[in-house]
């Protein structure tokens, strides 16, 4: 066999991948930015990453890693601005940030988002992916550092996708008020 060209510095790769277990974890802020949804409506969308823990730095590394040209980055949670209870949830993920993060006080500036600090309960969801059905874990909703650090947080069922018996498996408001998955970074 002749050698691989570029084999000696190519980055090792297994086919093995870190899997983020459903639960509670401390996340950080790296960026902040308002938006437009694919529907039209304006919204917040954080970018983050988990901050302390055995998975600190995950999706970082899981960018880092992709090796696809359209790279995305998984650590996004997006907040609708508008719509009958937006600005009800948008208040309670300030006064959750505020609670968070000593000396904070929201100013209607969200580059001041940077750097703050949260609790992210993640839940399952499923996805199809060339006919087979497979599982991710993403977050769900965010909740104070000291709430999901002494654990008082349920962690949601798995959101299953829709079969002809059960044509919707979330709760009336898993698509209206937060819409958590791939975004670009940076942004």
């Amino acid at each position: 066999m002749k050698p691989l060209e570029g084999y000696d510095t190519a980055p090792v790769v297994t086919g093995e991948f870190e899997v983020l277990a459903p639960g509670g974890y401390i996340c950080k802020i790296i960026n902040a930015k308002e938006d437009v949804s694919t529907t039209g409506k304006k919204m917040l969308v954080l970018a983050f990453d988990i901050e302390e823990g055995e998975h600190k730095g995950y999706y970082k590394r899981r960018f880092d890693d992709d090796t696809r040209a359209d790279k995305k980055w998984q650590g996004t949670y997006r907040q609708m601005l508008e719509g009958d209870k937006a600005a009800g949830y948008f208040k309670g993920l300030i006064t959750t940030l505020e609670a968070s993060n000593q000396g904070f006080k929201w100013n209607w500036d969200e580059r001041k988002l940077k750097g703050l600090k949260f609790g992210g309960v993640f839940g399952e969801e499923e996805y199809e992916y060339n006919g087979e059905i497979k599982k991710t874990t993403k977050i769900k909703w965010v909740r104070s550092v000291e709430k999901v650090k002494n654990g008082e947080f349920k962690v949601p069922d798995i959101k299953k996708l829709p079969t002809n018996n059960n044509p919707y498996s979330g709760t009336p408001f898993d698509d209206m008020t937060l819409v958590s998955g791939d975004g670009d970074i940076p942004f």
